[in-house]
This record gives structure tokens, sequence and C-alpha cells, in this order.
């Protein structure tokens, strides 16, 4: 079948060069790149792709709204004051909460479940787990309460995360509590080997279709391709989880610390003196992303209470072979384990990874590989999950031993959230978003490509005076945010990136992190000037195509994204936040 592929890309490569008629190459020093030749053989191609998707989403029935007439539902914006400093009478006060979203049927191995992002791949059964955790945290300023959770899975879309927030204030209200709420911010781990989060599965996919397809007949309702058992097993976990964590705020004290750099990568040339060569970035061999894991500790004032570390990487989760059967949250999972037998409670909070992935060869810590030797000979199922238990349990020793570094964090939380609306050019996420398979915020935009765009969320949180947290709806190309963004010299299009990178824009004795995949799915954010239609990665990725345009570069990631315009639309939005309130 892949001979059949190469063949039929090799003739299109030739036939659309015959119409171009000319060879390119690309750019060297500081000239801009000239990609002309893949640039015209992809739009040519493209505009046929399109044409196909532009079609088939027409038979689809639909009831969006106008952009104009969109209501904001189920949406906080924040702190409604700003502070400089802590309040008078400020003091932290956070809570934690967990909930498993597993269902029965899947344990007993009863039903089979499709898994995240691999559409073809079902478990039908239970390793490890897949949860939701939550802290509610306060400054005791009277300016409310800001929960931030994350949820075992590749990603939830906007609308389920309103669902979420909607039935997690409807739990508070029920026991008598009106809460203080201010901000729900709700993070994906981006864990595949768990129950699909988003609708995925293939099956599912081509029998949602079909329905979704006639669902103007009056007896045949629109429905999404998520399972929807797992569907209410996720919205009643991560709500429960939230209240939980809400009802167990007390008062403690919060420090940050950074653990040891990560971030050397052999395999892209040791650009950085780092200490372990655990993440490296597959798309860009350069400089530009978060090189620590940033954490975070609340030690409550009750000596017999838990710690909480809350902790942030940007990093796939994916040590664990697709073809698993069984359930797994890969390596934050394993790193909770650890903390949790360290006497703590943890999340996982993920970072700006778009591009950047995980070597798990690179630990040689000899009592974690020593553990890990002892627990394969006692059941030799853990070889399956040798590589994410390696990765997991490494980053929880990390994170303990720099505990020493920590440093106390001032009382004081402000944060700002706000919707943007991203176009949506014609591609797979479009398809989702107007048949109604995915769960995105969809409105009618006539001045979009597609004639559509989603409403989605960016945010700014400042804790301390010192730490700048941003949250962004996607899967994120980090050096939109901390800089060195490829340029017109490597870029698809030959030109700059146009906006500052969000970072610059920030005092500099703060430290930035990024909260990534945040309340929305829309796929990965890349810059506007090196966002090529994804047919350019599987033209130029082979032998013919390099020979005729140069050396391919990787444009794997647009297959699942907004298009063109979803990095200056996010970053766009998220600058004008740090402008205002930095």
């Amino acid at each position: 079948m892949k001979r059949k592929i190469k063949k039929i890309i090799s003739i299109v490569l030739a036939i659309a060069i015959m119409l171009t008629g000319t060879v390119f190459a690309s750019a060297s020093g500081n000239e801009a790149a000239n990609n002309s030749g893949i640039i015209i053989t992809t739009n040519l191609i493209n505009g046929l792709l399109n044409a196909v998707f532009k079609g088939f989403g027409a038979l689809f029935p639909k009831n969006f709204d106008k952009i104009e007439d969109y209501e904001s539902q189920n949406f906080y914006e924040g702190t409604s004051v700003f502070l400089d400093g802590p309040a008078e009478n400020a003091k932290w006060h956070l809570g934690f909460g967990k909930a498993s979203m597993v269902p029965e049927n899947l344990r007993d191995g009863s039903k089979e479940y499709y898994t995240g992002g691999y559409f073809t791949q079902k478990i039908n059964g239970v390793y490890d787990d897949q949860g939701a955790n939550a802290i509610a945290i306060s400054d005791n300023s009277g300016r409310g309460t800001v929960i931030m959770a994350a949820i075992d899975g590749i990603g939830v879309c906007n609308a389920d995360i309103r669902t979420i927030r909607a039935e997690s204030e409807r739990k508070l209200a029920e026991m008598g509590i009106e809460s203080d709420i201010v901000a729900i911010n709700i993070n994906s781990t981006h864990c595949h080997t768990v129950i699909d989060t988003q609708g995925f599965g293939l099956e599912t996919l081509i029998k949602t279709v079909f329905q979704n397809l006639f669902s103007f007949l009056p007896f045949i309702n629109k429905t999404r391709s998520i399972d929807p058992e797992f569907y209410e097993l996720m919205i009643d976990g991560a709500s429960d989880a939230i209240v939980e964590a809400y009802l167990a705020k007390e008062p403690g004290e919060l420090y940050y610390y950074e653990t040891a750099t990560i971030g050397r990568s052999e395999r892209n040339n040791n650009y950085m003196d780092d200490e372990y060569g655990y993440i490296f970035n597959k798309r860009y061999d350069m400089e530009g992303y978060q090189h620590v894991i940033a954490c975070f500790k609340f030690v409550p004032d009750n000596a017999e209470s838990a710690p909480t570390v809350f902790a942030n990487l940007g990093a796939h989760p994916t040590t664990i072979n697709r073809a698993t059967k069984l359930l797994s949250a890969d390596f934050p999972n394993f790193t909770e384990l650890k903390m949790n037998d360290a006497g703590m409670n943890f999340m996982f909070i993920q970072g700006a990874q778009s591009p950047i992935s995980v070597n798990t060869d690179a630990v040689e810590t000899e009592e974690i590989l020593d553990e890990i030797k002892a627990e394969i000979a006692e059941n030799p199922i853990v070889a399956d999950y040798e590589r994410s238990k390696k990765l997991g349990y490494e980053f929880a020793r990390l994170i303990i031993e720099a505990e020493t570094k920590a440093t106390p964090v001032a009382p004081l939380i402000n944060v700002k959230m706000a919707e943007v609306t991203v176009p949506l050019e014609y591609g797979l996420l479009e398809l989702g978003a107007v048949s109604g398979l995915l769960g995105l915020t969809t409105v009618r935009d006539k001045s979009a490509p597609a004639g559509y765009s989603v409403i989605t969320e960016v945010g700014y949180l400042e804790i301390g005076t010192d730490l700048v947290m941003l949250t962004v709806p996607g899967e994120l190309v980090p050096q939109l945010v901390y800089g060195n963004v490829v340029d017109k010299t490597q870029s698809y299009l030959g030109t700059d990136w146009e906006l500052d990178c969000s970072a610059d824009l920030i005092s500099d004795n703060k430290t930035v992190i990024v909260m990534g995949l945040c309340n929305d799915a829309i796929g990965y954010i890349v810059p506007d000037n090196d966002y090529a239609p994804f047919i350019a990665d599987s033209l130029w990725n082979t032998d013919l195509g390099e020979k005729l345009f140069g050396p391919a570069q990787r444009h794997y990631e647009e297959m699942l994204s907004t298009g063109s315009k979803a990095g200056s639309s996010i970053m766009g939005a998220l600058n004008e936040i740090i402008k205002e309130y930095n």
C-alpha cells in the first residue's frame, strides 16, 4: 500500500513540475527561502482537496449562529480588578481534587474504547487510570477563586469545557454553595493511550457522519462522535474534581522552583549544554522552548494535610506503543504515582508542546532502572510501559530533588481571560466543526475562508509578583512565546513572523509559563509564515520531492489545524491582553 501511495505521489509531483516548469531550492545565507516550486505544487493539489472538503461539508445540515449573533455562555473573564501587590490580608488558600473517568465496562473488559488520535486503535482493559485533577486557589483578597484542572486525554474541545464549567457550578449550587469562581481553566495532558476525549475513532466517525448527514429528518438527531457513555463520565468526573478542590481549600504557603535542565538534544546537535537530554524539538532545530519542569508547591498550614505540587512542562506523552490494549495515561501518571508515594498530591500541566518530543533512552538513573527491572520481573506486562515509567519516575525524582530551590510566592493571583475568533480553512478540523462531530464552538463567519470560525479562549495569569502563566487553546509552537520564530531564510513562505513573541512583552524579571491545550483543542498552532497545507508534507518528504524542491521541511502538524491564521489569531489576542495588563 505504501509503495502505491509513493508511486501516486511521484506521478503527481512529475505532473506538477511539468506544469510549473521549474525546479526550486531553498535559499541560503540571509536571503529569503524560495520554496516556489513546492508552494505552487501544493496549492494546486490542495485546491482540489479543498473542493472535496467544501462539497462534503456542504451536505451537513447546519444551525450555527452568525458570528454577530454569538452570545457567550459559561465563560469566565477572570478577576475584576488587577492588583499590583498582595492585598492587606492576603493569604494563599488551595484545595486539590481528583476523580477517575474510567468506565466499569472497560475495567471488566466487556467493552472496547478508541484511544486518542490514532483513529483505529482500541483498548479493552486498564493498566492504570484516566482521570481529572484540579486545584482551586485564591489569594484571600476577596476577588474570587481560580480553578486550574487537567484531564487525561488528547484534548477537550471548548463546548465540552463549557459544559464541565456549568456542571461544576450546578453541583456547588445543589449543595447550597454560592461559588466565587472567577476562572476555570482546564488543560489536557495530551495522553494518547487513554479513551478518546474528542471523537476520532474511525467506526464512530463513520457512523456519526451518516447520522448527521440525515439529521434534517425529524426522527434523526445530530450527535457527536465521542463515545456517549465516556462523555458523561468525563463531564461528571472533571466537575467532581473541580468541586472537590473548591471544597478542600485551606490556608498555606505557595512556593515556586525549577528542576535541572532537561532539554539537550543529541539528535539535533547539542545547541544547549543542558544536564539531561529528555526532550527535543522535532520540527525546528533551534532554541526557544522550555528546558525545565516549572513547579509550584503548596504547603498547608495544617501539618496533617498533604502538600500539593502542580508542575508544568511542554512535551508529548507518547512513550507507549499505540497498539497497546490497556489504558494508560503515560508518563504524567507515573510521575503522579511517585509524587503520591512521597506524600504529595500532584497535577501535571501540559505546556507549549507542538513539536516537542521525549527521549526516554536518555534516562540512566540507576535506582530507577533497577526499580523498573524489578517490577518487570514481578509482572512481565510492565515491560510494555517501561519507557513511560522511566520518564515518569525520573521526572518525579527531578521534581522532588529540586524542592531545595523553592522560594515563596507572594499571595497574589490576577487573571484575565478573553474569547478570540479563529477563522477556519478547509481541512479535517473544519469538517469536524461544520459537521458537528467535534465539540468546537463554531459560528458562521463570511470573512473566514471556509465560511466558519471557531470561538476559543486565551488567558493571562499572574501568580505572585514575578510568575506569568499564559493559556492557549491548542498545541502551540513554543517559539511563538519564547522567541526565535523561524524567519524568512527558513520559513515555508520565505517571510518573517510579524508579531511580537509574547515573552518579549513581559517584564524581564518575570518567568513565563504556558498552559497549552487549555479550554479547547483547536489543533496545532504554528507561525503563519511557516504554515503549509498538510499535503506539502507528503509531497516533499519523498526522494523525488527532495530532488525537485530541495531539503524537505516538516509540515505534519498542519494536518490538524484550523488553518494558516491560527498563529496570528491566538498570539495577537494574547499579546493584546499582555500589553494591557502586564
